[in-house]
């Protein structure tokens, strides 16, 4: 039958024994010790690699001639062979002489097993010391599994009937186990408490300020002499950027004027006249909505009554009724002053007057109207000049300002300068002449420092609050209302906003509530003026305290806005 076979040195302590046996391939495992092992002097450690044996479905033999050895495998219920060759038997089955046979053998009488059949291995006689007496023998069987589990249980009913009778001193080697885990159990045990009072505990402090919004509102002033800054009063150093650029732009003429011919014709003018009378030149003649002025004046000669045209009794009351021919020409060009004949007409005569007729149409009024530039096209222009590169001349400007400056965007400023116009004021516009406006345009913009108005505002506001509380946040401040006077100074209204609250740190809070409970934590931070909430949070349902070391607390500090 093929077998295992294992060599147990003098080192190999009963769980390396078991190990091996465990490990073994083949169901039958033959145990070689050497002589006089320790390890096999236990009932114990016997009956332990029997159990093994049998949980592991292996049938474990010991290869061995020591009586003490024999007699513990009996106890155990192990079967015992005398060599390799030789067929295992029950302790059961060896005669008295046999158990007391010669010593164990040694290492150099052991013959490994060439894996050849018992069956077909003659078995080889141990030489003995001394002669035995025959005895009777029972015929040698193979041992199955069955006997094998027989034999253990015989074994144990046997071992613990001596055990009982012969009242031997307890073997502690079977509470070691329990002994070590003991002993391990009591070290953590050590361990955890001194980890749950000195390293587990840890509080995190969750503190919520709240702070109100104010609103900021300074009149400054500024300077262009940085010797006259005054940050504390309110007087900044003004610094200016200045960007020139060449630019036009094209407009359109809205002038327009009639500049053709004027009509021209002769009136009749009947006037009562009791003296020399003359129509001065100028005068004004009207036909419905049409004016027109005589061109000369003209004289009416008082004295020749032949030549009155009334009776003579109306002679005596109105004068001579006389008539006198003026040229007039329209007072404005166009085809509409060209009227017909037999036309009514007024005048501007002083005076009783008769009829004014025109007995020949007037002739040589023609239209033709002219465009021209108007001072109104200009300023529209220059307005239009300024607006153009607006955009285009801030960010030049802010390009060669530092971060650090805050920039007064009411301060930019367009002027136009050696302003151009073609064609110019009241001048013609020709047909295919687009009117254009050229000019030397100059931007400027003007900066403080921000630092500058940053101290300004944490002084004016820090100045009025009270001793528990303090400036948390500046909002973006800005200019506006900004005026420059002729001196290159100016003034302006500076705006912002400012959040204020609760002078308290994260420094503070940790001295606070070091080594405190955490209901008293609570308690002692949420009493601060201006705290919203207050929680405290422990690393262990058993930490009742925040730690006294700071590296073991967390405050997180929030404000609210």
């Amino acid at each position: 039958m093929n077998k295992d076979v294992i060599y147990i040195e003098p080192e190999d302590d009963i769980t390396d024994i078991i190990s091996k046996l465990k490990s073994a391939e083949q169901k039958v495992v033959a145990l070689v010790p050497p002589k006089n092992i320790g390890v096999l002097r236990s009932a114990v450690n016997t009956k332990l690699i029997a159990k093994t044996a049998k949980l592991n479905d292996k049938a474990a033999v010991i290869i061995t001639t020591d009586p003490s050895l024999m007699k513990l495998s009996a106890i155990a219920g192990l079967p015992i062979a005398k060599d390799l060759q030789s067929r295992p038997k029950m302790p059961e089955d060896f005669t008295p002489e046999e158990l007391n046979a010669n010593g164990p053998i040694s290492i150099d009488e052991r013959k490994i097993d060439d894996g050849t059949n018992d069956e077909d291995t003659p078995e080889k006689p141990v030489e003995k010391s001394a002669p035995e007496k025959p005895a009777a023998k029972k015929p040698a069987q193979e041992i199955t599994s069955d006997d094998l589990e027989k034999g253990d249980e015989k074994a144990k009913k046997s071992g613990d009937k001596k055990a009982k009778k012969s009242g031997k001193i307890p073997d502690f080697d079977k509470y070691r186990k329990w002994i070590i885990l003991g002993i391990a159990a009591f070290v953590l045990l050590v361990g955890f408490i001194i980890w749950a009072t000195v390293f587990a505990p840890f509080a995190k402090i969750a503190v919520n300020v709240r702070t109100t919004a104010d609103n900021f509102s300074e009149n400054v002033s500024f300077t262009t002499d940085s010797k006259k800054e005054d940050v504390e009063k309110g007087v900044f150093y003004l610094e200016s950027q200045e960007y020139k650029q060449d630019s036009s732009v094209e407009f359109s003429a809205t002038g327009s004027k009639d500049v053709g011919e004027r009509a021209k014709g002769t009136l009749n003018v009947e006037v009562y006249v009791k003296d020399n009378y003359k129509i001065a030149a100028g005068t004004e003649f009207k036909t419905g909505d049409l004016s027109y002025t005589a061109d000369s004046g003209a004289t009416i000669t008082f004295g020749d009554d032949s030549k009155c045209t009334n009776s003579l009794t109306s002679v005596a009351k109105d004068g001579c009724l006389l008539s006198a021919s003026v040229a007039v020409t329209a007072t404005a060009p166009g085809e509409k002053y060209n009227v017909s004949s037999g036309r009514t007409w007024t005048s501007g005569l002083s005076g009783k007057t008769g009829k004014i007729t025109n007995s020949a149409a007037f002739s040589g009024g023609t239209s033709k109207t002219q465009i021209f530039v108007q001072q109104s096209d200009i300023d529209t222009a220059k307005n239009k000049l300024e607006a153009g590169d607006e955009a285009g001349g801030k960010e030049e400007l802010k390009k060669k300002f530092g971060d650090d400056m805050m920039i007064i965007e009411s301060s930019y400023s367009v002027e136009p300068t050696n302003i151009v116009s073609t064609p110019a004021v009241n001048g013609e516009v020709g047909d295919g002449v687009q009117p254009k406006l050229t000019a030397a345009t100059i931007y400027k913009m003007s900066a403080v420092k921000k630092s500058a108005v940053e101290k300004y505002i944490k002084g004016m506001v820090e100045k009025g609050l009270p001793e528990d509380q303090k400036l948390y946040s500046v909002g973006n401040p800005f200019f506006e209302k900004y005026t420059a006077d002729n001196n290159g100074g100016a003034t302006a209204k500076l705006k912002t906003t400012v959040q204020t609250g609760p002078k308290i740190t994260e420094e503070d809070i940790l001295e606070k509530v070091k080594g405190k409970k955490t209901g008293e934590v609570q308690t002692l931070i949420k009493s601060i003026n201006g705290v919203s909430s207050v929680k405290v949070d422990t690393s262990f349902f058993w930490v009742t305290s925040v730690p006294t070391d700071p590296n073991k607390i967390q405050i997180d500090l929030k404000v609210e806005e």
